[in-house]
């Protein structure tokens, strides 16, 4: 029997609808939870979370664009346990909990122990997201074949550079065990032959004392012949960067100093080596509440290093910079004396006489902060900055009425 046209286009039209966006299973509860996890384990396949929320637009807008791509369909529908949970729901904000989702959309890679394989934070188009789920595949797969060689000593280099690059994101203390050990069998022509090797030792083994640094440091012309000044100089940012880090957190001031007498000029020219060294120590004593040592460290710059003509503009700034990044009583006072200081240098400087008002409002001397403020309004020169003076004008009343 001929089955009618209409029949037929019907049908063709109800399978295109079926499969015009990724098949999600919604989970609302931990059965829910459950019953996923045990397709992930049964089908040997990863999960993939997209954790949302009703109001989050850039949600809406992977699910319109992004989910709705063919091949993002075919490829994720094969390939993954594909899960959706809203975050402000009662079971959801468990799971955000319990995966440390702090902002929306977060979507997650997850194994059927419930562990995150990767994470992307944030909106991703589809050919990206394809991209990464053609990785988190292929990783997933090749994790356990790596893993076996590894413990087998069969691994060659370029296998455990794999195995460490899979490991970060999943288990990053496994990852440095394998790195160091990797690490360690690297002499100076593999620093050369591959710049990877490079990048490695910045993440896994970057304290100034070890061997690696030494290597670097030390060859540093075969260095830049191999791979270029920009790639040397990136390594010693790196560098920079993860130790400055450290010294904060432990409090390590030999190690501040040795960071700027011994990095910095490795990646900055000399001309900039004065102003990398201020900062760097405004940060430390900033963050590890060495208000006095900060308070000296400004002062010192500002009367050795900064030209007259430049000393407002230094002092506003540096004002700005406090009041933005600190709330303690003692680097609010110094904002006050920065500010003052550059008022009376230049009494016309509309902004660091609208900043002062603002900061004595801050340390609740909302009269003379108030005062301040309107005598900056006299500096005024636009209606913008009408406006931003009345602005904190409001912002300092309601600090004095609250």
């Amino acid at each position: 029997m001929r089955i009618p046209l209409l029949i037929i286009s019907f049908f063709i039209s109800t399978l295109l609808l079926a499969n015009d966006t990724i098949n999600f299973n919604e989970v609302k509860s931990a059965k829910d939870w459950e019953n996923v996890l045990e397709m992930a384990k049964a089908q040997n396949k990863l999960l993939f979370v997209d954790a949302y929320a009703d109001w989050c637009v850039y949600c809406h807008q992977l699910d319109e664009e992004v989910y709705t791509n063919t091949q993002v369909i075919s490829y994720f529908n094969d390939n993954f346990i594909n899960v959706k949970f809203d975050t402000e729901s009662e079971y959801g904000m468990e799971l955000a909990y319990e995966y440390k989702i702090y902002s929306l959309p977060t979507l997650l890679f997850i194994t059927a122990k419930q562990e995150t394989f990767d994470t992307i934070l944030g909106f991703i188009p589809a050919p990206q997201l394809l991209a990464y789920g053609h990785r988190a595949v292929d990783d997933f797969a090749l994790l356990p074949v790596l893993e076996n060689k590894y413990n087998d000593l069969i691994a060659t280099n370029e296998e455990k550079l794999d195995l460490i690059r899979i490991l970060e994101s999943k288990d990053f203390e496994r990852a440095a065990e394998v790195a160091k050990d990797y690490i360690s069998q690297l002499k100076l022509v593999d620093y050369i032959d591959n710049v990877e090797n490079l990048w490695l030792v910045s993440r896994f083994e970057n304290q100034l004392n070890s061997t690696p640094y030494l290597y670097i440091t030390t060859n540093k012309d075969e260095i830049i012949e191999a791979h270029g000044l920009d790639e040397y100089h990136d390594y010693f940012k790196s560098i920079y960067n993860d130790n400055l880090q450290l010294a904060i957190k432990y409090g390590d001031e030999n190690l501040l100093y040795q960071l700027i007498r011994e990095v910095i000029p490795k990646f900055l020219p000399e001309s900039g080596v004065a102003e990398a060294a201020f900062i760097t120590k405004k940060i430390y004593f900033g963050e590890r509440e060495s208000f006095q040592k900060y308070e000296f460290e400004v002062n010192s710059y500002l009367n050795n290093h900064v030209a007259e003509d430049e000393k407002v503009e230094f002092l506003f700034s540096n004002g700005l910079e406090i009041i933005e990044e600190q709330e303690a009583t003692p680097m609010l006072e110094f904002s006050v004396k920065l500010l003052s200081l550059a008022t009376v240098l230049d009494p016309s400087h509309f902004e660091a006489a609208a900043l002062l008002g603002y900061a004595k409002g801050l340390l609740g001397d909302y009269d003379l902060g108030i005062e301040q403020l309107k005598k900056a309004k006299t500096l005024a020169t636009s209606d913008e900055q009408k406006e931003m003076v009345d602005g904190l004008l409001l912002a300092v009343r309601q600090m004095k009425g609250g």
